[in-house]
């Protein structure tokens, strides 16, 4: 298994980290996080220029139809700029559900691809865990705009700018992912932000007209679970990404700040806590490859075991997100608090990355129902 990314792949993720580089410091996220979307809108234009926004749609709607290595490149040089626009949850995610599907309204995918609009998956339900069935009820036959749905979801990404929701609900044949446009009737919409500063949402549905993707049932859950796993591997590459390039700018800091007239890099034991950051991004960049590695062998083998690979990979790098982002910041003292400085950004998204998807608790949760406690992990019988 070849755990590196071939020379096109580097060069995407070049292309990308320099149109970024030209732009992100911790202003200007920070500007862009208070901006009316969120973001910043023309460079999200010019990254979808570029095929960001492309990667993971069909060319018959005129994506790339590239695969999980090109979305980590993607998704990496978004991390080393701690960048907050949408592809991840504003794009990828909706493409991977409205593909599965086979129902996916033309126009929709097509206007991911180019950039012109984004879709928000809504499934987090309060009170409720990530794997449980969705407790918002899709009332009708399932035939076009007599479907309803009425419940509330939380913490909905990016809901607020989001021309399309794809809703989780369960109806009268069981679970099933309900297409809604943004601004049907019956939603009603409070926003906030999570702890990195990016937009999400509560979302209460009250009869809102809705459109059923594909069908429901066991298989329709199997299909979105699987979609989801996608995302938890595809956010390791961002994780990677951030945890890479906060280390990095911490041993400069290092080398540049002095305390008793000579630089903190002097210090044994600052030294030492330096190596062992570079240790745990290392560790963390060969389990997130391998995990991209193993998505895209099950792409050509068809093997199913993708939740697994997620769930091993995601609770690995989930830990280490947390520890480097702990010891970045203490490694620069007060000043990596404040909002004004680059590392606070870093460490801030690596934190909300562990509560992505469910958590590491879902992930823990699925693992103790399985035979995985049993067994060896995937990534040794790899």
């Amino acid at each position: 298994m070849d755990l590196t990314l071939n020379e096109d792949q580097e060069a995407f993720a070049e292309s990308i980290d320099d149109a970024l580089a030209r732009k992100y410091t911790a202003e200007f996220r920070g500007k862009a996080a208070a901006s009316d979307v969120g973001w910043d809108e023309k460079l999200f234009s010019t990254l979808a220029e570029i095929g960001a926004s492309a990667l993971t749609i069909d060319e018959e709607h005129d994506g790339l139809d590239a695969g999980a290595g090109e979305v980590y490149a993607a998704l990496y040089a978004l991390g080393q700029n701690a960048a907050i626009e949408p592809f991840l949850d504003g794009v990828y995610l909706p493409s991977w559900l409205l593909a599965a599907s086979g129902s996916a309204p033309d126009e929709v995918l097509t206007a991911l691809a180019s950039g012109e609009a984004i879709a928000a998956v809504a499934h987090s339900e309060p009170g409720r865990v990530w794997d449980a069935a969705p407790s918002t009820t899709a009332t009708g036959d399932g035939d076009g705009d007599k479907v309803t749905l009425s419940g509330t979801k939380t913490a909905v990404a990016h809901a607020d700018q989001a021309k399309w929701l794809l809703v989780t609900a369960s109806g009268d044949a069981g679970f099933g992912v309900y297409l809604v446009n943004g601004d049907a009737e019956g939603i009603t919409r409070t926003d906030g932000r999570t702890a990195d500063w990016t937009r999400v949402s509560r979302v209460a549905f009250e009869g809102t007209p809705a459109t059923l993707l594909g069908s429901s049932g066991d298989e329709a859950r199997r299909t979105f679970d699987a979609a989801v796993a996608r995302a938890r591997i595809a956010v390791l590459a961002e994780a990677v990404g951030l945890m890479d390039r906060a280390s990095k700018v911490t041993v400069d800091y290092l080398k540049s700040r002095k305390q008793f007239g000579v630089p903190l890099s002097t210090f044994q034991a600052l030294v030492h806590r330096a190596a062992d950051l570079y240790a745990e991004v290392e560790l963390a960049r060969s389990v997130a490859l391998w995990a991209t590695a193993s998505l895209e062998r099950d792409a050509q083998t068809d093997d199913t075991d993708v939740d697994a690979t997620a769930d091993d990979a995601f609770v690995y790098i989930a830990h280490a997100a947390r520890v480097v982002a702990e010891e970045v910041v203490q490694l620069h003292g007060g000043i990596g608090m404040t909002f004004e400085t680059p590392i606070s950004h870093y460490a801030a998204r690596l934190t909300s990355i562990e509560q992505s998807y469910g958590g590491v608790a879902a992930a823990r949760r699925r693992v103790l129902k399985s035979d995985s406690p049993l067994t060896a992990p995937t990534v040794v019988r790899s």
